[in-house]
């Protein structure tokens, strides 16, 4: 069953129920609605929109899933030439979904029965599911987890150190200053 929600009409889904069902969920909202996301970042397109959909799952072991995926573009500083750059976000992950806070924190068990699985890639996301799970809380989650850390045009447009742009003149270490304080110290006792 495949239900969808302009402008992010849905917000809080029950989430075991959802998996039971088997349902799926897409939906898109405006950017400018992800406040926790945009926090630090740049101004916005003020017409981007982040589009997502929510896939009920199981996993090998039969453990309850939402696979969400999320796609917007943003707009991050460039931390080369810091000028805006756009910067496509896609990104997929599975939510195991838990009952207690304590499922969160238990670190996986697993039998020898199960390392196969494991080898195979399965790694799940646990996250604590309920009647009013906040889906859209999960979608703002997953584009901040897909942010870079130091985000950084190819090539810089003002024609700075990309791989293919002229690198800068290279400065000296600051650390040959020292090696050569170093060598004169040692013949203050001489």
């Amino acid at each position: 069953m495949k239900d969808s929600s302009e402008s992010g009409a849905v917000r809080h889904i029950d989430a075991f129920e959802f998996v039971r069902l088997g349902r799926s969920l897409e939906g898109s909202a405006p950017l400018a609605r992800f406040v926790r996301l945009l926090d630090g970042l740049p101004e916005q397109d003020p017409s981007a929109v982040v589009r997502w959909s929510a896939q009920a799952d199981r996993g090998p072991l039969g453990e309850p899933l939402i696979r969400l995926a999320v796609e917007t573009v943003l707009t991050v500083q460039c931390q080369r030439c810091l000028g805006p750059l756009a910067m496509p976000i896609e990104s997929e992950v599975a939510l195991q979904l838990v009952e207690t806070e304590a499922e969160l924190d238990d670190p996986d068990t697993f039998d020898e029965s199960d390392l196969e699985e494991l080898d195979a890639g399965q790694d799940f996301e646990k996250v604590l599911g309920s009647r009013r799970f906040d889906l859209f809380e999960q979608v703002e989650d997953e584009l901040i987890l897909s942010v870079p850390y130091v985000p950084r045009h190819d090539v810089c447009p003002d024609g700075g150190d990309g791989p293919s742009g002229d690198a800068p003149e290279k400065k000296p270490s600051p650390f040959a200053v020292l090696a050569g304080l170093k060598g004169s110290a040692g013949d203050v006792g001489k």
